[in-house]
């Protein structure tokens, strides 16, 4: 063995003496003629000096810096186009080289220490939704978690827990043990029930759209006030309803929602939804469906105090139209549009009751106190028992004796102020609801037991977003979870369970950072009725909350797209470009694309003339990355780089003037956005970094504020009038006078790192498929490896992600696979 380990550091040792040579003799003086002039010792753009390298590769901050290297000489960045050029073969050979000696060379940087992560807020929601057998809003009773765009949150650094949170996690705990365990008496039960007959509908709906029945007053488009309810349980809500569908409308949608309902102005106060159905049954075949839920969950309008004395509490429960058929909001006053010629919801009768009793006490109780003559028998046996199964659910592991005997200790004290075994255990489990063993990860000890039991929540918390269920348990106690097959087949089975819909979304939303669109001031005056807003009343033109919105479906529509290549398990190439689009109605129409019907999200074939395909095109990422008046290219180019080729782009430097507001002002002035980027990079602070950004950004120029595509702008010094309602009288008429002052065409050409030119959106699309495929599919791989494992990347785990990468090409990079090769790496088991 001895003799092995001196061959194999002699090897070592010849290797690093020739690496050395080489470094003097060619890539020093590459550095020196191509490099050190803005990276040297008199200058060093970004940071970065060149001029101290040496050979040694072995610390981190080395090892890191010849990574960027690397990076930077592949895509082209480096050096400038503006500064002398290396040959394509001197190019060639330093990556080489670079490239060798990071595979080869020893390294002294340390793996990533284990860290102690507590749940983040949504794996905390569905953990206590997966643990009590049904869903508490909790998670809205908690500080938020932070945000910070192209990052996760669930990193170590984030999730620390503070005295107040504590708190809140304690209130949490009492207020979900409430409603799991209930008392032996079968509660009384509340019932509101209302039928509507047929009535006189030849003035229209107006205010009453949502039904045919009834007259003017006491229809059910005014809600359904609730006479009386529990404070906790499940409600069911029964509704007998069909549509009346003009030609050419397959189904109308009708949701459900409960709380507040409407003041005097028909404006929605604080409501939570019930649920949505989408009708597609007629009048001849009235329908009942049925929602559930908790009654927890919704809010109650107080009492008011008036002369009389205080009004009771009150709760009502509101039927929705949503039919969109993305002309809706078009018109001056939306409220009109809703004629007797548009789909109508012919409700005829509406039932609430809570609790249900069908079965008492329900499963989520006897799931905690289960039967058992040890109750009467032996009280402190069964006792320990209850809390053995709970607390080794809630721990995502066997309980071990001290804990057990720890919280047997606690029951025995709340005994002494409780009367039932109820109340204790109610005090005793809210306990074990705020141990740091169910609010933080399962961590990896040394035995092996424990290990597995730390890969079944690795793999539920990466893809579920939650605890667990029975078969990973089961796994992990017949220690299976390092075999590669077995890993396989639960990712697809995680996969194609209605829980990993969280994982999908939580996963997108955050890589992508397209929750920032939400928060983009739409300019009203150039994009009119691009959302809906209030007609009438206090809140007039303020946004309505209550009703699905463009920008709602447009998130929608990025998050099913990315699940839809999961499902798929199709090449996460299609990210850049693909032959179909996730649409509804409403956004089908606001893009331009034909033939597409319903509110429910939907592959749809596109064609070349959609200008759509891959995330690049979503209005999401469009909204999100402009000014709310005008497209930002560099907002733009930075979310290309973070969030696509997977850069690391630093923010400017605080005294750099920001391009928003100049460009902001270009889309009523009509400035052309490359004359803004020109005047920008005149000034030496912001040329280094604009020179690598504006080429990625003049591409999207092609896709407006609000993400819809337009070739041409008014030419240059045309100040741009919003909508008038006495000029223009609608939309129509509006996109008219936009038409005959847009008569030049979008500049969206541009020359690339590479030095190759190209033209718009699709050249850019071939450009990235052609030349960063690899930078791409490192990018997602690298993304899903860190929200799996909870922490950033770093230099240790370089060799891991490239054998991944490696592994993963010869199948085209498909993003199923991406993710079971993930839970299957040594990153992801912690060997």
């Amino acid at each position: 063995m001895l003799a092995l380990l001196f061959a194999a550091g002699t090897v070592w040792a010849e290797g690093a003496h020739l690496a050395d040579e080489k470094f003097k003799t060619q890539i020093a003086p590459f550095f020196k003629t191509y490099c050190t002039r803005c990276h040297g010792a008199e200058k060093n753009e970004g940071e970065v000096s060149l001029d101290m390298l040496t050979a040694e590769l072995a610390n981190e901050r080395d090892l890191e810096r010849w990574q960027l290297i690397s990076t930077m000489l592949k895509r082209g960045e480096m050096p400038p186009e503006d500064e002398p050029q290396p040959t394509a073969a001197e190019r060639k050979d330093v990556i080489a080289w670079i490239e060798a000696s990071l595979r080869t060379t020893p390294t002294t940087a340390s793996p990533p220490a284990a860290t102690t992560r507590r749940l983040t807020n949504f794996e905390y929601q569905n953990t206590m939704r997966d643990l009590l057998g049904f869903e508490l809003k909790l998670a809205e009773n908690l500080p938020e978690d932070p945000v910070k765009p192209y990052r996760f949150n669930n990193a170590a650094e984030y999730m620390l827990i503070g005295p107040e949170q504590m708190d809140r996690y304690r209130e949490n705990a009492r207020r979900a043990m409430a409603s799991a365990i209930v008392d032996p008496t079968v509660p009384a039960v509340h019932r509101t029930t209302k039928q509507w007959e047929p009535g006189d509908v030849a003035m229209g709906l107006g205010g009453d759209e949502i039904s045919v029945y009834g007259g003017r007053r006491g229809t059910p488009g005014n809600g359904l006030g609730i006479k009386s309810w529990p404070t906790t349980g499940e409600y069911r809500i029964r509704i007998k309803a069909a549509a009346i569908m003009p030609p050419g409308v397959k189904e109308v949608p009708l949701r459900l929602v409960m709380g507040y309902g409407l003041d005097e102005n028909l404006a929605m106060l604080q409501i939570e939804p019930v649920g949505t159905v989408h009708l597609k049954n007629n009048v001849d075949q009235l329908k009942t469906f049925e929602f559930r839920g908790r009654i927890e969950n919704y809010p109650v309008k107080p009492g008011r105090v008036t002369e009389r004395g205080t009004t009771p509490p009150s709760l009502t429960i509101t039927a929705q139209n949503l039919y969109d058929d993305g002309t809706l909001n078009d018109n001056n006053n939306f409220q009109k549009t809703r004629s007797v010629s548009l789909p109508r919801v012919v409700i005829s009768s509406l039932e609430f009751e809570a609790p249900v009793v069908d079965v008492w006490p329900p499963a989520h109780h006897t799931r905690i106190l289960f039967e058992s003559p040890l109750r009467e028998t032996d009280p402190p046996a069964y006792v320990r028992e209850v809390l053995k199964r709970f607390m080794t659910r809630a721990f995502r592991r066997p309980v071990t004796a001290t804990e057990l005997e720890n919280f047997t200790k606690i029951h025995r004290i709340f005994a002494t102020e409780f009367s039932t075994l109820e109340e204790t255990l109610r005090e005793t489990l809210a306990m074990v609801l705020i141990s740091p063993q169910f609010l933080y990860h399962t961590e990896v000890k040394d035995n092996k037991t424990t290990q597995h039991y730390a890969l079944a929540s690795k793999l539920s918390y990466f893809l579920w977003g939650s605890m667990p269920d029975e078969e990973l348990l089961a796994l992990a106690d017949q220690q299976k979870l390092t075999d590669p097959r077995v890993v396989e087949q639960q990712v697809r089975r995680l996969l194609s369970d209605k829980r990993a819909e969280g994982f999908v979304d939580n996963f997108t939303t955050q890589w992508l950072s397209i929750a920032k669109m939400q928060s983009v001031k739409i300019n009203e005056t150039l994009f009119p009725r691009f959302l809906f807003l209030v007609a009438f009343g206090e809140r007039t033109g303020t946004e309505e909350p209550y009703r699905p919105t463009i920008r709602d479906f447009m998130r929608a529509e990025t998050v099913g797209f990315v699940g839809e290549l999961i499902k798929r398990n199709a090449s996460v190439m299609q990210l850049v470009d693909s032959d179909f689009a996730m649409l509804n109605q409403p956004l089908a129409a606001h893009y331009g694309v034909e033939g597409v019907h319903g509110q429910e999200l939907q592959p749809v074939a596109i064609r070349p003339e959609h200008h759509l395909g891959g995330l690049l095109t979503h209005g999401s990422v469009l909204i999100g990355n402009g000014t709310g008046s005008a497209p930002h290219p560099i907002y733009r180019a930075v979310w290309l780089r973070e969030a696509i080729l997977g850069s690391d782009v630093k923010p400017p430097p605080a005294d750099v003037p920001a391009l928003s507001d100049t460009a902001g002002d270009a889309a009523e002035k009509a400035v052309t956005i490359k004359d803004l980027l020109r005047n920008h990079r005149q000034k030496e602070s912001c040329n280094a970094c604009h020179a690598r950004l504006d080429p990625w950004g003049i591409p999207f120029e092609h896709y407006n504020a609000i993400g819809k595509y337009q070739p041409r702008v008014p030419k240059a010094g045309t100040r741009v009038r919003g909508f008038n309602a006495a000029l223009d009288k609608d939309l129509v008429g509006y996109a008219s006078y936009l038409q005959s002052i847009n008569t030049v065409m979008v500049q969206a050409d541009t020359r690339l790192p590479r030095g190759m030119s190209i033209d718009g959106m699709e050249e850019l699309k071939l450009y990235l498929q052609q030349y960063h495929q690899d930078d791409i599919a490192t990018a997602v791989l690298r993304k899903l490896i860190t929200y799996g494992i909870g922490r950033e990347l770093t230099i240790h785990d370089r060799a891991a992600v490239d054998q991944l990468k490696q592994r993963l090409q010869s199948g085209g990079y498909k993003f199923q696979d991406m993710i079971i090769a993930t839970c299957q790496s040594s990153i992801f088991q912690g060997n």
